[in-house]
């Protein structure tokens, strides 16, 4: 379904509108990447074919979409919100109407560089037109906007336009390795620890073990790699006490059809090694714009004394170092952990948030309130231990 919104009266005339159907959705497959390709928003996480697949597998529960559409004069389109509408439930209560980005709003992490993507030049033009069918719309009470840059030209227009009320927070940051210096320059950048950890710990394993790195390159090699990569990177965490992300609903297959599709379109790294003729380490990474994401990965725990982990993550960087096409490798947000060893380069990843005044949007403020309460209470007065246990079973529910 496509509802129209009055056009935009500014130097260029646009003509937002709302979609709200998966055949809507479907209709975009042949404009959506060549718009995001004349655009600086220009991300892996941002094409159709992400988006579409996460859609169809992992959207949430009571959801709807809402992408908006900018169109010129001629019907090109010129701008594009890939949001969605997810209704908020407390004790299976409907209460808040919330707007995200498609990619966003489940247990699961999957999307970063989120954005509202523009053609070059049209960046002020189009944003007012989405703000402006925003604010026609009754339909959302919540605009949360989350895994944006902070270097987003479009946050800063959408924001101005937005007005009063809507706020930005910093809540992660992304870590990157600069892939143009050459590899000795990165190791002399190290420190002295993660450095000697590095080359001592790559050096002993290819001491005691016949030991293969190999890029997957074909349909014939991938579905054995991609069974690794599940099966690793659950033993890994299940070692650990964890369930693991492949534990999820649906994430397995969402993943394994999301490297087929990047397989045909040469944006797929994925790197296995093995040891001693069985497979023990697997990195799944995502190409575009000459940039390499490091999206998951999976290490026999068997190798752990070994620092299997560490030797595949030297291992990628180097080849991604010598690849001239690849110029940066991004970690991703999430844990600094690990991360901060090999570069302390980032960016910062901000939310953009706008509550609307009514009943609904006091409601969720006030239910917030008293969970923030209840959390403080609890952190007061329950020895850590219980709290923990009770945490895990929390999250068990989003588990199969």
């Amino acid at each position: 379904m496509i509802i129209d919104s009055l056009s935009v009266k500014t130097s260029v005339s646009l003509r937002a509108s709302v979609l709200t159907g998966d055949l809507d959705f479907d209709a975009l497959v042949s404009e959506w990447d060549v718009l995001l390709e004349q655009s600086d928003q220009r991300v892996f996480f941002l094409r159709w074919a992400w988006n579409r697949l996460w859609w169809r597998l992992l959207r949430p529960p009571d959801s709807q979409l809402f992408i908006i559409t900018c169109r010129d004069e001629q019907d090109h389109l010129v701008g594009l919100a890939p949001f969605y509408l997810r209704q908020r439930r407390t004790a299976g209560i409907p209460h808040l109407r919330e707007l995200l980005f498609l990619g966003t709003g489940i247990y699961a992490q999957t999307s970063e560089y989120l954005d509202i993507v523009a053609r070059r030049g049209y960046e002020r033009v189009v944003a007012d037109a989405i703000v402006d069918c925003l604010q026609r719309s009754d339909d959302w009470d919540r605009l949360r906007l989350e895994k944006i840059p902070a270097s987003s030209v479009m946050l800063t227009l959408v924001q101005g336009a937005l007005g009063d009320g809507s706020e930005i927070e910093v809540c992660d940051r992304s870590y990157y390795v600069d892939t143009t210096v050459g590899w000795e320059t990165f190791i002399s950048g190290l420190s002295n620890s993660a450095r000697n950890n590095a080359l001592r710990r790559t050096r002993r394993l290819f001491a005691s073990h016949n030991c293969r790195l190999q890029r997957i390159e074909t349909g014939a090699q991938l579905e054995g790699a991609m069974d690794a990569l599940v099966r690793l990177h659950q033993a890994r965490w299940q070692s650990k006490g964890e369930p693991g992300t492949f534990a999820l609903p649906n994430v397995e297959e969402f993943l394994k059809e999301a490297m087929g599709i990047s397989l045909g379109e040469q944006r797929l790294g994925l790197t296995t090694l093995d040891v001693d003729g069985a497979t023990a380490a697997v990195r799944l990474d995502f190409l575009d714009n000459r940039i390499a994401h490091a999206f998951q990965a999976g290490f026999d725990p068997a190798y752990a004394n070994e620092g299997l982990g560490s030797v595949m993550n030297a291992l990628c960087i180097k080849t991604y170092i010598e690849d001239e096409q690849i110029l940066e490798y991004d970690l991703m947000a999430g844990s600094p952990v690990y991360k901060e060893s090999w570069t302390r380069e980032y960016r910062e990843i901000v939310s953009l948030t706008l509550d609307r005044q009514g009943v609904r949007s006091k409601a969720y403020r006030s239910i917030e309130m008293a969970k923030g309460i209840g959390r403080s209470f609890l952190r007061a007065t329950v020895p850590e231990p219980i709290r923990l246990a009770g945490h895990r079973l929390i999250t068990q529910r989003h588990y199969k």
